[in-house]
Order: C-alpha cells, then structure tokens, then sequence
C-alpha cells in the first residue's frame, strides 16, 4: 500500500475495484445496442449539419451533446464514439468518489462498500454507460462535493476550491437540466458549510462561488436556457412515493444469472427487497442518536449536507409540481438521489460513537452498505439497460433489415415506434444499405400501415396483426421481443438496387 503526502494510504482493493468497474462500464459501452433516447440524441444534435446542440428542448442535455459531436467528427460515428462522452462523465465520477470515500472514512471495507454502491448500483451504472448527459452531470455534482469535503479536511486555498466547486455545479447543470435544483441547493449549502471560515473574505467566497459557475454556464447553456419553451418536462411521477418506488426498483433490478447459480439468484431476489428498508431503519436510529450526543459528535457536516441537499431539491420539485404540474423526479431524472442517500449513510455510519447502540448501528450499516455492495456486483449486465431493455437487440435487428436490403432490394419498412430510432441511427452508422429512413411509427396495437414488404414489430402486441396480413416471422428475441416480420412473396423477388 502506498502513501500520499497527507498519510492517508491508498488501497490497491478500492483502486483495482474502481478500474474493474470501468472496464465493465467501457466493455457495455462498446457491446450494447444503441436505444431509443441514445439514438434520437445522436440524430438530432450530431447528425444535423445545422447547429442544433443549443436547441431548446428537454431531450437536449447540451454538454453531452456538443461532446458527441465532436468526438463523432474526430473519430468517426459508431456506438463507442457516440457514448464517449458517457464514458469520460464515468472515468471522472469513479475517481471523484474513490477520493471521497476516502476522505469520509479510514476503514477499509467502508471505504469499499461504499464506493461499490456509488458505482456498481445497477440504477446508477446504466447512466454512466448511456449516451446522455447523466454521467457527465453526477460526476461533476460529486466533484463538486469531494472538492468541499477535501477543503473542509485538509485546507488550501478557500477561493480556488470555491471556483472549482462552482464550475463543477455549473457543468453539471449543462450536461443535464434534471440535477439543476439538486447542483444549486447542494453549491447553496456547501457555500453556507465553508463560509464559516473567519480568515476568507464573504464577498471574495461569494464571488468565487458565483461567477465562475455563472460564466461556465452562460457560454454552455445561455442561449438554451433564454429560449426555453413550456411544456418540454413531459417524464416524471405524480408523487414522490412514486419517485421512492421507481429509484428502489431500479436499484434492485434483475440479479444476474449468468453470475449467480439458480439457488443464489433466488436469495438476491427474495431477500434483496430487505436490504434498503434495513438501511433505512438503522439509518434513522443512527441519526438519533447521534443527535442525541450532537454535542460531543465531530465530523457530521457530510451527512447533514446530504440529508440537507435531498430535502431541499425533494421540496422545491414538490413545489413545483404542486403551483406549475412541473412532474416530480422519477427513475432517471432523480439519479442525484441515490448520490445523495448513500452519502448520507455512508457518513453517518463513519461518525464514531462511543456507546454500545453507536457500535451496534455502525457494524449493521457497514454490513448492509456491503451486503448492498455484492448485490450490485450480482446485478451487472452486460448487454442491455433496465430502461431500454426492448432495444437490447437493434443491432441484430438492423443486421436482418440490412440482408434483405441487400439480398432482395428491401428499402421500406415500417417499425413500431420503439425501434424507430436506434434503426435510423444505426441506418446512419452503416451507410452501405439502401433502405430508406423511416418516419413515423404506430404507437397503438395492431396498427401498422398497409403495403409494406417488412415490419419491424413488437411481437407480443402485434401478433393479432401479423396473422391478419399473412406475415411471415424472420427474426424473432425472445428477451425483448422484438421481431422482424415480412411478406412471403419478398423472398422470391430478386435484388432491384445496384
């Protein structure tokens, strides 16, 4: 183990922990399919030869989206390239918690736990393989709070951490509009913590935490942000229990079995359910007791901090909803939440307490936080995101479209609207076909237009329709149940384009 000037030694676990879980991320990145969300991204704001990267839209998350471009026109367009800029937000956000967790606690297997909830939660590590602007926001909200916590603990220069906190916040806002409440409470708060130094000037804490967060946002999103139209906040829940519900189901989603035998898997999945309610619990009883001893308690500013932040961001998203039916957070728009509650249990458990129920409560949090941890690590996928899973197969799918194009002159299809992106995009990627892009899509069962020699169908809504027009099953997964249909006669048809 080596060690940094401060003493503080580092792992060779948390650092070989860290890299794995990237190479997991980048592995993901270049095997999945691209989906619906990624695939209207890249055709709106990289495809486009017109500048459209400072549109005004919900589905604009403007960083991400001038990065894609960019590395698409230095690299050349594929999957890899068009989540590169996922994969940086991911480098930056494992390296921002690494140092955090550090920083929180000296005890290893905390240290660990930890980082692997942060990282490897099957709700948070979808986002950081997606092509949108998740990643890059949640590494830059952590950077911002790593860069207070480092402060805070070791010193240095309070204008210059101030400036970087307040740029951290600020490109966060840029790459998704969905943290902004949950960046500006948490740079609120972090600037009332680190005011309280006597020896800084307020107006020079005040203007390095303003300005330069201000100026890096004006020269991303200014335009944006100016032209912003209503109505463009059309996902969300009704209710926060509803936002609750979204994020645990998320985090508790499909225990993988090609990791976990038959009889493993069954424990994860029936006794899994237990393990955030449990946190919850010891949760709830570690913070009373420690405001029990508040007055002899040291080192609770991060907790506190956490729980204040996600308070904060809850109640003006419920204020929102309540004057101006703004919907509340629901599974990806609430990501900071999970940031925010793994925080808050991750310091509190690291607070020492010196009575029998503060050992009790720290030994059962470090021991759900890792039972938590491997139930992450059971969870990982490789070929699909919980979200988008009925786009797991669009490469397999384009790959049959693209055989009957070039075999039998195939150039018109219609696909239901799932599909409709990742084909067009993937369309774009190759290059070599013929087929013609396709516009809309039926969004109802069973309604398809008349005519076409393929459809692209969702095989169990669309059966009734398949028989009804005699179509014969070309392709068909299982998993996602897409499938690819055609009429019998396209096969007896020769090749009709060059």
């Amino acid at each position: 183990m080596s060690t940094d000037p401060t003493g503080h030694k580092h792992s060779p676990l948390l650092i070989s922990t860290g890299a794995c879980a990237f190479l997991w991320i980048v592995a993901r990145a270049c095997v999945q399919s691209l989906t619906i969300d990624e695939s209207d991204t890249f055709l709106a704001y990289v495809v486009r030869a017109n500048l459209s990267d400072w549109e005004a839209s919900s589905n604009n998350h403007v960083l991400n989206s001038l990065l894609m471009r960019l590395f698409v026109m230095v690299f050349g367009a594929s999957p890899f390239t068009i989540r590169l800029p996922a994969l940086i937000g991911a480098a930056v956000y494992i390296t921002a918690v690494y140092f955090l967790v550090r920083l929180i606690t000296p005890k290893l297997l905390l240290q660990w736990s930890l980082l692997v909830c942060l990282v490897a939660s099957p709700f948070v590590m979808d986002y950081l393989v997606a092509a949108r602007g998740y990643s890059l926001a949640l590494a830059f909200l952590t950077c911002a709070i790593t860069l207070a916590v480092r402060n805070k603990q070791r010193g240095g220069s309070l204008y210059r951490a101030a400036a970087l906190i307040s740029i951290s916040a600020a490109l966060s806002v840029c790459a998704n509009f969905s943290f902004a409440i949950a960046d500006v409470a948490t740079g609120l708060l972090i600037l009332i913590w680190l005011w309280r130094d006597a020896a800084a000037s307020r107006v020079k804490t005040l203007a390095a935490f303003v300005l330069p967060g201000l100026a890096v946002g004006y020269f991303f999103v200014g335009p944006t942000v100016l032209g912003w139209p209503k109505g463009q906040f059309t996902w969300g829940a009704q209710s926060l229990l509803d936002t609750g519900r979204s994020l645990l189901e998320a985090s508790l989603y499909d225990p993988n079995p090609y990791l976990l035998n038959p009889r493993l898997r069954h424990y994860f999945v029936h006794f899994g359910t237990f393990l955030y309610p449990l946190l919850g619990a010891f949760l709830i009883w570690r913070a009373v007791l420690l405001y029990r001893a508040r007055a002899t308690v040291r080192g609770g500013a991060l907790a506190l901090l956490a729980g204040a932040a996600l308070t904060i961001t809850l109640c003006c998203h419920q204020l929102l909803f309540w004057f101006y039916g703004i919907l509340l957070p629901l599974d990806r728009t609430g990501l900071y939440i999970a940031l925010f509650l793994f925080l808050m249990a991750g310091a509190a458990t690291a607070i020492p307490l010196d009575s029998l129920q503060g050992r009790i409560t720290a030994r059962a949090m470090t021991g759900l936080l890792g039972l938590i941890a491997c139930y992450s690590i059971g969870c990982s996928r490789l070929t699909y995101f919980k979200e988008w899973k009925y786009d797991a197969d669009m490469k397999k799918v384009y790959s049959v479209l693209a055989y009957y194009n070039r075999t039998y002159g195939l150039q018109d299809v219609s696909v239901n609207w799932r599909y409709v992106a990742a084909i067009n995009a993937y369309r774009e990627l190759s290059g070599h076909e013929t087929l013609h892009q396709i516009g809309g899509a039926p969004n109802k069962v069973n309604e398809y237009p008349a005519g076409y020699q393929a459809y692209v169908i969702f095989y169990p809504w669309d059966q009734g329709f398949m028989r009804r027009e005699g179509l014969k099953v070309v392709y068909h997964d299982k998993f996602t149940d897409a499938a690819v249909v055609i009429r019998p006669d396209l096969e007896a048809q020769p090749c009709t384009h060059p």
